[in-house]
């Protein structure tokens, strides 16, 4: 190895490290919390639902009317659904 090939490979070292890092960060931050625990419902409650909930991530398709997920609760949710970590969009 010259120079040049250890000044390259140093530099690929934490590019590499951060696309791993934000895989995994990514994959947790998929539901991870059990619906049960969270209360989740899947009727609304006092007005909130989760499609203006802030940790809500709609269906790409048909997004008012299909189950989407949560950044916390794990499964599939309905957009008309509740749970006690509800957190209005701003």
């Amino acid at each position: 190895m010259n120079r040049k090939d250890v000044i390259i490979n140093l530099l690929t070292i934490p590019v590499a490290v951060g696309a791993v890092a934000m895989t995994v960060g990514q994959a947790s931050a998929a539901g991870t919390m059990d619906p049960k625990a969270a209360g989740y419902q899947t009727k609304p409650k006092d007005g909130k639902q989760c499609s203006s909930c802030s940790l809500f991530v709609p269906a790409k398709s048909n997004p008012t009317k299909s189950n989407g997920t949560c950044n916390i609760v794990k499964g599939a949710i309905s957009p008309t659904g509740w749970c006690k970590y509800y957190a209005k969009k701003s």
